[in-house]
């Protein structure tokens, strides 16, 4: 038995959005890549060094004990 699949080609405008479709993902991927890796890198200096609360403290505790 012989089963004949036809595939009608993409018109330009077709082709052109799935070009358009690929790279707006691909953009998306690349962002969600980077706001990860910066909230990782985030979180690392808060259990590091605190925060802003923390280290406003230090820095008037130790300007208060230089002058």
């Amino acid at each position: 038995m012989t089963v004949r699949v036809s595939v009608s080609p993409l018109s330009r405008e077709k082709f052109a959005a799935v070009y358009a479709a690929n790279g707006a993902l691909s953009l998306l991927n690349v962002c969600l890549y980077l706001l990860d890796r910066q909230l990782r890198a985030q979180a690392a200096a808060f259990e590091r060094e605190g925060g802003f609360t923390e280290r406003l403290y230090r820095r008037r505790t130790r300007r208060r004990k230089s002058s």
